[in-house]
């Protein structure tokens, strides 16, 4: 069975480690550093949850 998929969207590299280091184990991760590449990765890959830095 394979993984759901988790992105990531931060623009902070140690938030978006961090994070992996946490999910890595259940999740097929995903990441983006801004918003417009998050929403062409969510149209690519249709992942099942999305994490999201909106500050």
């Amino acid at each position: 069975m394979s993984q759901p998929s988790l992105l990531i969207v931060d623009d902070e590299a140690g938030v978006r480690e961090s994070i992996r280091i946490i999910f890595n184990k259940d999740f097929r991760l995903l990441e983006t550093k801004s918003s417009a590449e998050a929403i062409q990765r969510v149209q690519e890959e249709k992942p099942e949850i999305i994490l999201l830095d909106i500050l």
